[in-house]
């Protein structure tokens, strides 16, 4: 019984030293608040399901949800192995789907467009 609980603390300690590593490389503040937060005898895991939870049943704009719903839904009818390459890549660079949308239709840049054919414009549109 003493060995399982070992492992168990093993198991978490290496889980909390790994989530720490990464908090920390990307927000010092947000790393201090999930340490604070570890300090009160609450376990990281339980206190990462707490936060998602929060975060997944916060309320946002209906609008922007709708949009990017709607989107994916279109991604995900016309190219699945996209849409999943699409999810996973937002969630490995810690964003948004709707950022990871944003950041794949802003790639380029107008000064790009004149030298990089794969960015011009082929609407009858472009010209408005």
């Amino acid at each position: 019984m003493a060995d399982e609980n070992k492992i168990g603390q093993d198991s978490e300690s290496k889980f909390r030293y790994r989530l720490g590593k990464w908090l920390l490389s990307r927000d010092e503040c947000v790393f201090m608040n999930v340490i604070e937060q570890n300090r009160n005898d609450k376990a990281i895991r339980q206190h990462l399901i707490g936060s998602v939870t929060n975060w997944v049943n916060k309320k946002e704009e209906l609008v922007t949800q709708e949009t990017v719903s709607e989107m994916c839904e279109f991604i995900k009818s016309e190219n699945e192995a996209l849409y999943f390459h699409l999810m996973e890549k937002c969630a490995l660079k810690g964003i948004s789907v709707g950022e990871g949308l944003f950041e794949a239709l802003s790639m380029c840049k107008c000064e790009e467009a004149i030298t990089n054919p794969q960015c011009e414009i082929t609407d009858d549109e472009s010209d408005v």
